[in-house]
């Protein structure tokens, strides 16, 4: 009888593997996106990155567009346009790039192993 291999083994697409395929770009973007959504802007606790409110300053549109997309991803549109109304504008252009890099990635390797 023969003994079945498991599929990452027998060459399937894990996780990992997949993840060594992307671009770098897309993953970080991807990264971000996937933090924005299990981020959970009503608690006020957030890592800050950013200068302006490290510095004290209430109103940073950076940190206003994260927390406007955070809310688009939760569900809730009207908090998240009177949050930064371009929220919406800016999530549709990051999914476009992380579309793109991989579509362009997926292009370029089909073409170059033939």
């Amino acid at each position: 009888m023969l003994k079945q291999q498991p599929p990452a083994a027998a060459g399937g697409l894990t996780f990992f593997r997949l993840c060594r395929r992307l671009p770098i770009e897309a993953l970080v973007w991807l990264a971000g996106l996937v933090a924005l959504a299990l981020y959970t802007p009503d608690t006020g606790q957030h890592l800050a990155l950013c200068p302006l409110y490290n510095a004290g300053f209430d109103f940073c549109p950076g940190c206003g567009l994260g927390r406007s997309i955070s809310y688009l991803l939760h569900g809730d549109f009207a908090r998240s346009f009177s949050v930064h109304p371009l929220g919406l504008f800016a999530l549709i252009v990051l999914s476009y790039r992380i579309v793109q890099l991989i579509r362009h990635h997926i292009n370029f390797n089909t073409f170059t192993t033939e």
